[in-house]
């Protein structure tokens, strides 16, 4: 699966690539791991987890709502 399929499919793929690349671009700016950086890298990625659990909720909370719909029409 490509990444453009991804995106037209979730349309969440862009945020986290952009947050990925850079926790990337900072890591090899930087040679040497300083105390900003550290904090920088931490709050990049505590919100990339926000965002990947709101992601896998609202998946869960359409597959639950799915399974009800087939379930009272069927």
């Amino acid at each position: 699966m490509t990444l453009a399929r991804i995106h037209y499919q979730w349309g969440y793929d862009k945020m986290v690539l952009n947050n990925i690349k850079e926790i990337v671009k900072t890591v090899i700016g930087k040679r040497s791991l300083q105390s900003e950086t550290i904090k920088e890298m931490t709050y990049w990625l505590h919100n990339l987890e926000f965002l990947i659990i709101k992601v896998m909720m609202f998946a869960i909370g359409i597959h639950h709502l799915y399974v009800y719909t087939m379930k009272t029409m069927f």
